[in-house]
């Protein structure tokens, strides 16, 4: 028992924690949690066959809130599962509507553990907030995900009156693979071949550390968060364990070769918007050479089917998609393997003009707005976000 005490104050006080960083006592904590769920999983894959996402998986407990001033419904829009907010006083007034998409690598089912997260952003101003319970991989590989989202939120557009919404502003938002679910939802609906000429415009789009792309592992930030010694929960190879499980399901690849970019490729380095963010890579802070130091076409075979679409990688879409988008507030966290996909893409939306705020949280790591129950930088950045929202309310342009 000395021994095991022993180990988890050295591994408590080991963290490298930034200077620049808040809150460290909490911080520590979280990452002490999280290396013991970690250390868990890789004991047990030594005696039991399965899929280490899958071990990783916990479930938040439903929580009751008698005394809120926000109720919520659980119900299906065209058999998806979601949660439904709205204000617990009825009103008459049509009130603004968000969709929102949670993270969790597109892997792990978080949507009880975001009713949170999301009464908190509820509360601060009166909207009907809709949160969409997708399906998930491996059990469930792209593109189930994305198309569980895309049926509702056409359901939500095609029924604002019904919800007490107003037409005129709606907004898509997520964090995480949720960020990269809500981007992808804005290239569907501009990009459809269906007849959406009676939907309502989406009036914003807000990305909280989104996974915008699966090109290039060898961005400064991916480099920065490899290993289990770093302080975010999110390490690199955890998040190219989610793309795999994503794209592949129950199939695995080598996770090293992917961070060595080996899976580049002639078509890769044909496509413009490969071509740009491998230029603009070079412009970053403490960038590095990204070209692999070898290439795999039986890897690059295998999953650049998927890494190169826009609907899983919207960082790839077209100019004349990314123009026409939305205001969009980009929030990003320093302590983030995804830091990086943020930058590029304010960068690409300024050159396109599209009118886009970016928040950097300098002192923050990844997850962070998830857990207002332990950082006091979470409320303060959902208020933010929200008084965003409030503004464009009222906003002629």
């Amino acid at each position: 028992m000395a021994a095991v005490t022993a180990t988890l104050t050295y591994k408590f006080f080991a963290f490298p924690i930034p200077p620049q960083a808040e809150e460290t006592y909490k911080r520590r904590t979280l990452l002490l949690f999280w290396w013991i769920l970690q250390s868990w999983i890789k004991f047990k894959l030594c005696f039991v066959k399965g899929h280490e996402i899958m071990m990783a998986r916990v479930e938040a407990p439903p929580r009751s809130y008698p005394e809120d001033t926000v109720v919520t419904e659980d119900t299906e829009m065209m058999g998806v599962p979601v949660r439904i907010f709205r204000p617990k006083e009825a009103s008459d007034d049509k009130l603004p509507g968000v969709i929102y998409y949670h993270g969790g690598g597109w892997c792990w089912d978080l949507w009880e553990a975001y009713d949170a997260t999301l009464r908190v952003v509820a509360r601060l101003d009166k909207m009907v907030i809709v949160s969409v319970r997708y399906r998930l991989a491996p059990e469930n590989p792209f593109p189930a995900g994305p198309d569980d989202c895309f049926v509702v939120t056409r359901h939500v557009l095609e029924n604002t009156e019904t919800l007490g919404m107003d037409p005129e502003n709606i907004t898509l938002m997520g964090d995480s693979a949720g960020g990269n679910l809500a981007m992808v939802m804005m290239i569907k609906l501009l990009s459809s071949s269906k007849k959406i000429d009676n939907l309502p415009n989406v009036k914003n789009l807000v990305l909280i550390y989104p996974a915008l792309q699966a090109m290039n592992f060898k961005l400064p930030s991916y480099k920065q968060h490899r290993g289990s010694n770093i302080p975010t929960i999110l390490s690199s190879e955890i998040m190219v364990k989610f793309y795999v499980a994503y794209a592949l399901g129950m199939e695995f690849v080598g996770v090293e070769e992917l961070l060595q970019n080996s899976h580049w490729s002639e078509e890769m380095e044909a496509k413009s918007t490969c071509r740009w963010i491998q230029k603009e890579a070079d412009s970053l802070r403490e960038a590095t050479e990204s070209d692999p130091k070898h290439r795999n076409s039986l890897l690059a075979k295998k999953v650049n089917k998927y890494f190169l679409d826009p609907h899983f990688s919207p960082l790839l879409a077209d100019d004349k998609i990314l123009k026409r988008f939305p205001n969009t507030y980009v929030l990003s966290a320093e302590m983030d393997p995804l830091r990086d996909d943020s930058f590029l893409l304010v960068k690409r939306l300024n050159e396109l003009g599209v009118r886009v705020k970016h928040r950097h949280w300098e002192s923050m790591d990844h997850g962070f707005i998830g857990i207002t129950i332990l950082y006091k930088n979470a409320q303060k950045a959902l208020e933010e976000v929200v008084e965003y929202l409030k503004q464009q309310s009222t906003d002629d342009i």
